[in-house]
């Protein structure tokens, strides 16, 4: 995944292909739609947009996979342009309550509700106001589920949550350390297996590789933190697999932060 947008309107799929294909310059046969965001797409296309229902001001929540736009902010605004709507996404700071708001022929640098974000409900109060910035950087990312809620009430359900979902809350600092290409191959393979493991039960062997790969992740990097915010949601993932037994369909734990 390369961005996740929120969509002022509910349109139909065919509207929103043709939308996405014309804001990347392609043809509409270029991409395809996918109903949810683990679901497989019903065919290969150069990009894949999997939607679920919105929240708050927004009807649609999409996520797009597949070669990112070489300018991403000229591909909201035109994607805006398209749907004759507003279309929400991150603005590339690490301020998890500001995002940028594309209107047709306009774009602006908004602020959200911190509370209703926290229930994953994205409500615009309001023009950015950058006095507040060094008030709005959190220590770590603000968690979406310090407690679950309905479709996080299974630990598979907190899994696909981690993984399939959004595996931060806000925009995550950049890594401050060198990640070693096979330390990111590791970290991949571990993504992909827990993203499986949501909704199935593990091998022994399954088992031992996640133990193995999380192992791996914690010597490779002394500072959890400074390796960035996708590894130490990854291991929290990984955490919640290896509290024995693993059972998707077993009621939700609490964990402590990797």
């Amino acid at each position: 995944m390369w961005d996740e947008l929120w969509i002022e309107n509910d349109v139909a799929a065919a509207e929103l292909a043709a939308a996405v294909a014309r804001a990347y310059g392609l043809d509409t046969n270029d991409v395809v739609i996918v109903d949810g965001i683990a679901s497989d797409p019903p065919r290969d296309a150069r990009i894949q947009v999997h939607r679920t229902r919105g929240a708050g001001e927004f009807a649609i929540r999409i996520q797009l996979h597949g070669a990112a736009p070489s300018d991403r902010g000229q591909f909201c605004a035109k994607l805006a342009s398209a749907l004759t709507c507003k279309v929400l996404g991150d603005d590339g700071n690490i301020n998890p309550f500001s995002f940028m708001l594309y209107e047709p022929g306009n774009a602006m640098r908004v602020s959200v509700d911190p509370q209703k974000l926290e229930e994953h409900v994205p409500v615009v109060i309001g023009p950015y106001d950058d006095r507040t910035e060094e008030d709005s950087h959190p220590t770590r990312p603000i968690r979406r589920y310090p407690l679950p809620t309905e479709h996080r009430a299974t630990r598979g359900g907190q899994i696909s949550h981690i993984v399939n979902e959004y595996m931060v809350e806000g925009l995550p600092r950049p890594p401050l350390v060198e990640w070693p290409p096979e330390t990111t191959e590791t970290y991949e393979t571990l993504t992909r297996l827990l993203s499986t493991l949501a909704f199935r039960t593990a091998s022994d062997d399954e088992l031992a590789s996640i133990r193995t790969w999380s192992d791996q992740l914690r010597t490779t990097f002394a500072d959890l933190e400074k390796a960035g915010w996708f590894v130490v949601e990854v291991l929290e993932a990984s955490t919640i697999v290896l509290a024995e037994p693993w059972d998707p369909d077993l009621p939700a734990i609490a964990i402590k932060p990797a």
